[in-house]
């Protein structure tokens, strides 16, 4: 079976620095990856290669057999490969709506000239548009829906995250890509996360998803993929991931994983 996404020996230099060096990887149709590693593993250097943000010193990333390499990041989304960020980037003055119909801006026909104009089929766009958008919203339920008119800046730290989530959504992707989803976030809410991103492989979403918290990488993922100073150094099953001493000793300091 072709792979969704394929990563082969990318390599991304700064400088002097190897980022990246030579990692491979891949993720399938309907799984759920996680990327793990200490701080400075290069995780979010490759999300960024994946999505365009920095392309790779070399190495080829290809999607559906299809080269990702050199793309602008709104032409990696438009093939089907969204992303949230580490560091949290929303709207903070627009609407909880508004941020979440700006994710699927990309898909839409509307420009300068059309938005001026307003032809008949640009209020029909925005209309589908905004209906998608709750359609994504009421997964969030009573953390978001009640929300909608509230400025992003209002809305708590985990709620922030949610919503970024949710931009990411909007436009259907078939590949996830998801920061440090429940970074800062309670127990409570770290669950909440997990059940999310399960209810999203559900619908048929593919993710590929970079955390720290050990028990819910070791709950939520199909495959684990183990980076550490920019090199893969093991890749497997969460079982497997929790009883290699590589792992154990670069990322656990000795510590069983999961522990």
């Amino acid at each position: 079976m072709m792979p969704l996404l394929e990563i082969k020996n990318v390599t991304k230099d700064f400088g002097g620095l190897k980022a990246l060096h030579e990692v491979s990887m891949q993720v399938n149709a309907g799984e759920i990856v996680s990327l793990i590693g200490p701080n400075g593993a290069g995780k979010t250097t490759l999300f960024n290669c994946i999505t365009g943000t920095m392309p790779p010193s070399s190495g080829h990333v290809t999607f559906e057999d299809k080269p990702l390499d050199n793309l602008p990041p709104y032409e990696v989304a438009a093939k089907g490969v969204t992303r949230t960020f580490q560091h949290i980037r929303l709207f903070n003055q627009m609407t909880v709506l508004d941020n979440v119909m700006v994710g699927n801006d990309h898909r839409g026909r509307t420009g300068i000239f059309s938005a001026l104009i307003r032809p008949p089929w640009v209020a029909r766009e925005e209309r589908k548009t905004r209906q998608k958008s709750l359609d994504i919203l009421s997964l969030f339920g009573e953390r978001l829906l009640p929300r909608l008119n509230q400025q992003a800046c209002m809305l708590s730290y985990a709620n922030r995250r949610r919503l970024e989530i949710a931009r990411a959504l909007v436009s259907g992707p078939k590949l996830l890509l998801l920061d440090e989803p429940t970074a800062g976030m309670n127990p409570h809410e770290t669950q909440g996360i997990v059940d999310l991103i399960r209810l999203i492989r559900d619908r048929g979403h593919s993710i590929l998803v970079i955390e720290h918290k050990m028990k819910v990488v070791m709950t939520v993922s199909d495959r684990i993929v183990v980076l550490d100073h920019g090199k893969k150094i093991a890749e497997g099953l969460p079982d497997e991931i929790a009883h290699n001493q590589e792992v154990i000793d670069a990322y656990m300091g000795g510590r069983r994983v999961g522990n």
